[in-house]
């Protein structure tokens, strides 16, 4: 199914039923009524706003060398990250990722603290420059009550200077008694690390 098809099915089923999936940029870029937490951000326009943090090209040779424990060595994705998700080509989400050395991740979402911009993950390495994480966030109806849960799977892979990261993604939606919606989107990421220097 394409995704337009599958997102105006969705919306069809949120103002009929009230469920409400994570999926928080089809939600708060159209008319609907609807908050989820740490959704995406289909429609939005991405990186409309100059970040001066991600200006300079990253950190000298000798300092990826010399600050191993701040992640910066070649393939480790530990550190501060800018993130955008697309699918089929179009913006889908913005943010900005932390990945712990210990194995969890934060992800504060583009979009309106109020509908839930912050969720959590877990990750690991499964190759010498590659990473699996497994994020989730809920899901809330416009009245503010629980309305279900979101997925979102990645595969990431860090490139050989280890400035800048792109893989997979898998959305789904799942409603307050854990079953899946039948909300899926796939797409890929792409990221720039955010340094100090």
């Amino acid at each position: 199914m394409r995704v337009a098809e599958s997102v105006e099915s969705f919306l069809k089923r949120l103002t009929r039923g009230g469920l409400v999936a994570a999926a928080a940029g089809f939600l708060a870029f159209t008319s609907t009524s609807a908050i989820a937490s740490c959704g995406p951000m289909a429609g939005a326009k991405l990186n409309g706003t100059r970040l001066p943090a991600l200006a300079q090209a990253g950190p000298p040779a000798a300092a990826i060398v010399a600050e191993p424990d701040r992640g910066l060595r070649s393939g480790s994705i530990v550190g501060l990250w800018h993130v955008l998700y697309t699918t089929g080509g179009a913006p889908f989400a913005e943010s900005f990722k932390q990945w712990h050395s210990d194995g969890t991740e934060l992800d504060n979402i583009n979009q309106n603290p109020a509908a839930g911009s912050l969720c959590v993950g877990v990750w690991k390495q499964i190759g010498p420059r590659e990473v699996r994480l497994h994020h989730v966030g809920w899901v809330f109806a416009s009245d503010g009550t629980p309305a279900g849960s979101f997925t979102i799977d990645e595969t990431d892979t860090i490139d050989e200077h280890g400035m800048a990261y792109t893989g997979t993604f898998t959305f789904r939606t799942y409603d307050v008694s854990g079953n899946f919606t039948g909300i899926e989107v796939t797409g890929n990421t792409a990221a720039t690390r955010i340094t100090v220097d």
